[in-house]
């Protein structure tokens, strides 16, 4: 999706945070933080989903690290944000803390059940373009494949579900665990495939800046490990549909694998569906 189908969809680039949220704390447009990027609504400007109607806006916001200043945790104070949960491995949180808006509660879940990550292997010394696709390939499969993977992403869910008001959700660069768990949770609310993946793709178009500042660094610093590390910063289509296939064919739909797939029980999942769908 290029910048001009996201303001066609409804994204306005040019608000700033503090015009988008009433004195009640009710989100009226898209929340723009200015000390981190790619901080968005799930439900994008509000997804159109199956059969009529569209996805609820200001339940779900994904993000990249909560490293954010006194302005904008000042923002996420005045939407409400009641829940944070952390994607993000011991070691990354370690490295990089999240900043948490006063009442909200933090949970800090291991989606990658103990295997690398990304940003982790950016570190990680000499690998080849190979090792680095190879890297990407698993991770996506494993989100679905794999037992711990898919219960750890099912806690996530769940924390989400029992928020009593607006949650985060993270990772370090916000585009592939918290791709996965926005797609879920999108595809759950009946948010059509095609607009999942452009949901997704997106992440380009709000991460330009950081992606754009890895690059000038690594080629100075780390040229012959340039085209690998660019593979692992990469937002590809193929890796999202990787997943979607991976569920549909295991599972069926989001439903079965949070039921079946994560052990939730079926109750809460309808409930947090009808959520997302309604807003209430």
């Amino acid at each position: 999706m290029n910048a001009e189908a996201g303001a066609d969809a409804g994204v306005d680039e040019d608000l700033e945070a503090d015009d988008v949220v009433e004195e009640l704390g009710m989100v009226v447009s898209d929340v723009r933080l200015t000390t981190i990027h790619n901080f968005r609504d799930v439900a994008g400007p509000g997804y159109a989903i199956h059969p009529s109607g569209t996805m609820s806006r200001g339940l779900v916001y994904r993000s990249t690290t909560l490293t954010v200043g006194e302005e904008d945790l000042g923002v996420l104070e005045r939407l409400g944000v009641s829940t944070i949960v952390d994607l993000r491995t011991e070691a990354e949180i370690t490295k990089e803390p999240d900043m948490i808006p006063a009442g909200a509660e933090y949970l800090a879940i291991d989606v990658l059940a103990g295997n690398s990550s990304a940003a982790a292997l950016t570190g990680a010394g000499t690998f080849s373009v190979e090792d680095a696709r190879r890297e990407m390939a698993t991770t996506y499969d494993r989100f679905v494949l794999g037992d711990q993977e898919r219960v750890a992403f099912g806690r996530a869910v769940h924390a989400v579900a029992l928020s009593s008001g607006p949650a985060i959700v993270h990772c370090t660069a916000g585009k592939d665990r918290t791709g996965w768990i926005s797609a879920l949770l999108q595809m759950l609310a009946g948010v059509r495939e095609e607009d999942v993946i452009a949901d997704y793709l997106l992440t380009r178009e709000m991460s330009v800046d950081f992606v754009t500042a890895i690059r000038t660094y690594v080629r100075a610093e780390m040229p012959d490990q340039f085209d690998a590390i660019d593979v692992l910063i990469g937002v590809e289509e193929s890796n999202i549909r990787r997943s979607l296939d991976a569920m549909t064919k295991e599972f069926g739909d989001a439903r079965r694998y949070l039921v079946e797939g994560a052990g939730l029980e079926d109750s809460l999942v309808d409930e947090l569906g009808a959520r997302l769908r309604s807003g209430r």
